[in-house]
């Protein structure tokens, strides 16, 4: 009987050593354990064979991997993932888009933004070239200096693709992320557009007088810029571009070279084509889906 006794007590020993949870930490160290659940953000276990005493929580992104006491093995990623869907379900995903500093260069520019998917998306933009500011064209006349506009009046539009990286901001012990539409941004993107201005040209005997002339203008470009969103409702958009560009603009006669131009929406180096280069800020309204609202 008692070394029966013994072989049961033996046997129960032993199950008892095999049914045990092991937590392997990221740091090296292992935790023998029962782990009791296994949450969003963290596990709560206690330590093996201490039924009766305390529940300690440990946050899973310091987890590489826990092997549980039947044997199956539970993997932890390196960091939470941003790229799953699932996690912006409910975001606005379209915005409507203001160039702040459009009018006061003399232009009016409204974008339209989607996102396609995590980190990736479009933008459609329309220009009033001539809403804005009127730009000044001051000039000696032969007689008298004379203070003149420009007069600038056309359409220009744009089209771009946005790749996007989405940070990671940690508050307490959670893992908060992102909006889908927030983040750094690399946009290839091409302009296009029309418009007509006075142009100060060079008569003779030191007169200048006003011209009109056509301009159609392009360009191909690679624009970085960061994006934020506040409160599921507003986004500020900066970015700068850079790119090859061409028109059909000449300058002022007061300059002795055709070279750079100033295309309210670009402007270009050298002669064309030549360098383009872009800048701005823009401000945004977020644009919820009204469909999925009522659902």
């Amino acid at each position: 009987m008692r070394i029966i006794c013994l072989l049961l007590l033996l046997l129960a020993g032993f199950s008892s050593a095999q049914a045990q949870d092991k937590i392997y930490r990221k740091n090296g160290k292992l935790v023998e354990a029962q782990v009791l659940e296994i949450g969003t953000d963290e596990i709560k276990y206690k330590v093996f064979g201490q039924n009766d005493g305390p529940i300690y929580v440990l946050e899973r992104d310091r987890i590489s991997k826990i092997v549980y006491a039947n044997g199956r093995t539970e993997k932890f990623e390196e960091g939470l993932s941003l790229t799953d869907p699932e996690r912006y379900a409910g975001q606005a995903k379209q915005a409507i888009k203001f160039d702040f500093l459009g009018p006061l260069i003399g232009y009016t520019q409204i974008g339209y933004e989607k996102s396609t998917g995590v980190g990736r998306g479009y933008e459609a933009t329309l220009a009033i070239i001539g809403a804005g500011k009127n730009q000044r064209v001051d000039f000696y006349d032969g007689n008298n200096y004379r203070l003149e506009k420009r007069n600038q009046f056309g359409l220009a539009a744009s089209f771009g693709y946005k790749f996007s990286k989405l940070p990671t901001f940690l508050f307490s012990r959670n893992t908060r992320f992102t909006h889908l539409m927030q983040g750094s941004y690399l946009k290839p993107v091409v302009y296009l557009g029309n418009y007509s201005e006075n142009r100060l040209a060079y008569k003779a005997n030191q007169q200048y007088t006003l011209e009109r002339q056509n301009i159609t203008f392009g360009a191909i470009q690679a624009e970085l810029g960061k994006q934020w969103v506040f409160g599921e409702k507003i986004l500020l958009d900066t970015y700068f571009g850079l790119g090859y560009g061409f028109d059909n603009k000449e300058r002022d006669s007061y300059y002795y070279d055709d070279g750079s131009a100033f295309n309210y929406l670009n402007a270009r180096g050298g002669r064309s084509p030549g360098i383009s280069v872009t800048w701005g800020i823009k401000l945004g309204l977020l644009l919820k889906d009204k469909k999925k609202e009522q659902e």
